[in-house]
């Protein structure tokens, strides 16, 4: 009987290597792999870029889904950050439906681990989805891996794969796809089955990134909508049809999404409106010039060149627009020379119109503003947009832009191979003839797209003391205040607490909230990704300081005399009961000098300091 079995996983294996659709999965797993060398698919020390701000975040996210399921807790609600008042999670970037799914590896090996492993499945399965899905339409394996090749590790895609999970876990798109071309064009099946499909699939997207979802759904609008001009009869034969399916298509997305979506809108702590995120001032949006303008994602390229590249866009992890001329040309080329091909006409135009809309609601070349204002600016002023950003319309250029690719390949190897075999060429040969040269196009067009990984790796800054019996002598479902003091890329204390299973809340946290209206004299009002400023201020302006260094000009923390009192006023209105300092940072000695003289000596571990019971203490002396 085993023998059989044995014979049985033979075969299936045998038949597996065998198999045409297995290589080219097999390398983009392999290519996911190498983005991140060395640090392993699973490991729970190390992470891409650094150990806080998203990463962190995505990290808390990831842990905290399985975490309130199974303790039978609101998963689109929280108080464990941003303490007292809380966080609605279904307002923010949570991916609950990877959070569930690989919840096994989180509460085996921790959050960063599933993290690590699914930054790397982001970019695979991306890769595989659109491979796959390109055979519908492309009768050649070859062509179908170039355009995943070119989806799955575009310049968008390696430069959000650096920072955001759920802004490169794009594998569901292709099918959604083919989802709309069965609802819209094929009709081959019920309505009802067409559009079911496709509303599942826009819930299982709305789990890992609403945003994207709506930027999908604009674009679909607008694709719909030209594809209506261009064929209007068409268009009144398959009207009934496509509206009944879509119809279908609310079921799922209603029943199983409809609740987070009503409380992310209208929940406790709800976020909108906020104002539009920017960079410096500047909206994050591609430049006319990004397409040419290689960044230092790419290998090739002067230290100029790049060094203009990035400062289109600040931040590297959304500066992903670079196209390359030769890629351009190729696409010029096909669009010219197969101009009667209308599904090639159709997907350039669209192509363009996922473009203009990357560059955002104010038109830059070279940086520079023009005073040309751009369709992206109407999305400004709806409010459920408000948070949209420009730049990651990027994501839908380079899928069009791979089915565009694709497609024109194909016909052009038919023309290329139609015509060799006109001049009573070998069959073998014209195919190897007309196959070399479909490579050495495609090839010239992606070798300016080569990344320039791996990524930067970083050690992730988890103290021993979070996964030892020593945390339980921190009360469970206490608070706790930490140093550094969670904010933006300083929420390291994230990661302590998913390593303690949740065990405290935290004061602070990168996560969107409400914009604060009124706050303590001191310090900046928070809201949007900035925590609230508590009251009084005194403690977050102390924490911040002495991570980052008084700024000059900066008046030091007020005098002690009364600042004791303020912070233990401050330890009793927010139930305080652990202090927690993890020495980095400027001045890390500013915060434990002061509570070493407030409170006496810490216990320490290793080289934290931890004051206990800090509500219950008594000052030991006035200053």
């Amino acid at each position: 009987m085993s023998q059989d079995i044995t014979m049985k996983i033979k075969t299936l294996l045998a038949r597996l290597l065998k198999s045409r659709l297995l290589w080219p999965i097999l390398i983009y797993l392999l290519l996911a792999c190498l983005a991140y060398w060395p640090v392993q698919p699973l490991s729970s020390s190390h992470v891409v870029t650094c150990g806080c701000y998203d990463i962190a975040e995505q990290a808390w996210f990831l842990a905290w889904t399985p975490h309130a399921i199974l303790n039978g807790i609101n998963p689109f609600f929280t108080h464990a950050l941003n303490y007292p008042y809380g966080a609605n999670l279904a307002a923010n970037t949570t991916m609950p439906l990877l959070g569930i799914f690989f919840a096994p590896i989180t509460l085996l090996l921790g959050p960063i681990s599933t993290f690590n492993l699914l930054i790397r499945l982001a970019l695979a399965l991306s890769a595989t989805s659109m491979f796959l899905v390109l055979r519908r339409y492309v009768r050649y394996n070859a062509i179908c891996f170039i355009g995943g090749l070119l989806y799955g590790f575009s310049p968008y895609m390696v430069a959000q794969s650096s920072l955001h999970l759920n802004l490169s876990f794009v594998a569901l798109f292709p099918w959604m796809l083919v989802a709309l071309d069965n609802l819209l064009i094929q009709q081959k099946h019920t309505p009802r089955r067409d559009g079911l499909i496709l509303g599942l699939l826009a819930t299982g997207q709305y789990f890992i990134s609403s945003e994207l979802l709506a930027d999908f759904v604009i674009l679909c609008l607008v694709a719909v909508m030209i594809l209506a001009i261009f064929n209007p009869r068409t268009a009144r034969e398959k009207f009934f049809y496509s509206l009944y399916g879509l119809v279908w298509s609310f079921v799922p997305l209603i029943l199983i999404a409809g609740y987070p979506i009503v409380f992310s809108l209208k929940g406790p702590e709800h976020v909108l409106p906020l104002p539009p995120v920017t960079d410096q001032g500047k909206p994050i949006a591609a430049d006319l010039l990004s397409p040419v303008i290689p960044t230092s994602h790419q290998i090739i390229g002067t230290s100029a060149a790049k060094q203009t590249g990035n400062s289109f866009i600040i931040s590297p992890g959304e500066n992903g627009a670079y196209i390359g001329i030769p890629m351009l040309a190729m696409a010029t080329f096909l669009l010219i020379y197969l101009r009667k091909n209308r599904v090639l006409r159709y997907l350039g135009v669209m192509t363009l119109v996922a473009f203009v809309i990357s560059l955002g609601p104010q038109l830059y070349i070279n940086g520079t503003a023009q005073n040309i204002w751009l369709p992206f600016s109407l999305f400004t002023r709806i409010t459920a947009l408000s948070l949209d950003i420009p730049s990651r319309y990027m994501l839908f250029v380079y899928m069009v832009l791979a089915i565009f690719i694709c497609i024109g390949l194909t016909e052009l190897y038919q023309r290329i191979e139609l015509h060799l075999k006109t001049k009573n060429r070998p069959a073998p040969v014209v195919r190897l003839e007309s196959s070399v040269l479909i490579f050495l196009i495609s090839a010239i067009a992606l070798v300016p797209l080569l990344p320039a990984l791996p990524h930067k790796e970083a050690k992730v800054n988890i103290p021993t003391y979070f996964s030892t019996a020593q945390v339980n002598k921190i009360p469970a479902g206490s608070t706790v205040l930490t140093y550094p003091y969670p904010i933006s890329n300083d929420n390291f204390s994230m990661l302590w607490q998913t390593q303690s299973g949740f065990r405290f809340n935290i004061l602070g946290g990168y996560v969107f909230i409400p914009v604060q209206k009124n706050g303590p004299p001191g310090a900046g009002l928070g809201g949007g990704d900035i925590p609230r400023t508590l009251n009084p201020a005194l403690v977050q302006v102390m924490f911040e300081e002495g991570y980052a260094g008084v700024p000059k000009g900066v008046a030091p923390p007020p005098p002690l005399p009364w600042a004791f009192d303020q912070i233990n006023g401050f330890f009793n209105k927010y139930h305080v009961s652990t202090l927690v300092v993890d020495p980095i940072g400027a001045d890390p000695h500013m915060v434990v000098n002061f509570f070493t003289d407030m409170f006496g000596k810490p216990y320490k571990y290793g080289k934290m300091d931890i004051w206990y019971n800090v509500n219950k203490r008594k000052i030991l002396s006035q200053p």
